[in-house]
């Protein structure tokens, strides 16, 4: 693609949106309301209500050990039929 093209087509998106109508702002009491305070990460998760527990390890455990059973079953076989493959293989060579 030629630099002319390349600088048209980025030049070209930012000319058209600096045609765009500037957004509506509030004029009313929401334009002139206070920042909203910056709190750490500690005082929100404080206010939040858990009990740490067990419950849902046994499921997940559960399930860790199913998908590394499928995992077993799939090494060393192929996901490819032989006729496939040889296809791929025939697609290969020269």
């Amino acid at each position: 693609m030629p630099l002319r093209q390349i600088i048209l087509a980025a030049l070209l998106p930012s000319g058209l949106v600096a045609c765009a109508a500037a957004p509506d702002f509030p004029a009313d009491a929401a334009a002139n309301a206070p920042f909203p305070k910056i709190v750490p990460v500690s005082e929100i998760q404080a206010q939040v209500e858990t009990q740490p527990g067990d419950e849902g390890i046994d499921e997940l455990a559960a399930r860790a050990a199913d998908l590394r059973a499928r995992a077993d079953a799939l090494r060393g076989t192929s996901v490819v039929d032989e006729e496939t493959e040889d296809q791929m293989q025939d697609a290969l060579t020269p």
